[in-house]
């Protein structure tokens, strides 16, 4: 299965656009068919060229952009928002609208944000609908610059095999060990048993990136809700990589789901390694 990062009509001015292409198997970005907002004609342009670019080397899908489904969409919410006092961002629902929308076989989306002010307030403004087990991993890792051609990204994602090998491993860590820790009946040594591998797989990619010629650091959160229910672990700490969890109330109806991805943090620092 691939993990795909899915940004608001706004991402793409964001650090979070370049950075998402080295962290996921690809992003999807809405196109309007008109500029909206303060966005320009030149910058939809722009932005329509590149995402066509990414598309033809395997790293980005256009998500065509209707205000009439997205309106469709957030009704529901706006409702539940309004009656309980709650302002809704449109920047921060379409985000969230393009990772409900995208059904694809064996694609898993996840939406992105850039600081953990855009996520803690597009997970409040869905309101509560249960209280689930929240897993947050915190890792330290490697990212473009803001500034990196979109060609060189192509050219590590695609001719770097040292970079795919770990972006991979990575992926694949998250898609399978958080779902069997998750539900394990000795979590405890479970989760730190984890850890050591996630920290390795962190260092291995890391290393990757650095070869690569990139040296800019951020902490990046991996958000996931569970239906799980049993003994909070806590928190525990290995290395470049952490693991916390807590009981919260969830934003995102998991009845159906043993566990589900609830977006991705980043925290940029101003580092170098």
């Amino acid at each position: 299965m691939e993990t795909w990062a899915t940004f608001s009509i706004i991402d793409h001015r964001a650090p979070v656009y370049r950075q998402a292409l080295a962290l996921f198997d690809g992003i999807v970005v809405p196109i309007p068919p008109q500029p909206i907002g303060d966005q320009t004609a030149d910058e939809l342009e722009q932005l329509s060229t590149e995402v066509e670019y990414l598309a033809q080397h395997g790293a980005a899908k256009a998500f065509v952009w209707s205000q009439r489904d997205f309106a469709d969409w957030r009704q529901p919410f706006l409702a539940e928002a309004a009656a309980a006092g709650v302002n809704r961002d449109a920047f921060y629902d379409t985000r969230l609208m393009i990772a409900d929308a995208l059904q694809l076989d064996d694609v898993q989306a996840v939406p992105v944000y850039a600081d953990e002010l855009s996520y803690e307030r597009a997970r409040d403004t869905l309101m509560a609908v249960d209280q689930v087990l929240t897993t947050k991993i915190m890792q330290r890792l490697i990212v473009p610059d803001d500034d990196t051609a979109l060609e060189d990204l192509v050219r590590l994602r695609n001719d770097n095999a040292a970079f795919k090998q770990a972006l991979q491993d990575l992926l694949d860590w998250k898609q399978t060990r958080v779902l069997v820790i998750a539900h394990a009946k000795n979590r405890e040594a479970q989760i730190e048993q984890a850890i050591k591998e996630f920290d390795r797989l962190t260092l291995q990619y890391a290393k990757a990136m650095e070869a690569a010629g990139f040296r800019r650091v951020v902490n990046v959160a991996s958000i996931f809700i569970s239906a799980a229910t049993g003994e909070i672990i806590g928190a525990l700490k290995e290395g470049a990589v952490g693991y916390q969890e807590a009981i919260e109330p969830s934003w995102k109806k998991v009845a159906e789901m043993k566990c589900a991805p609830g977006g991705v943090v980043y925290h940029f620092k101003d580092a170098v390694v």
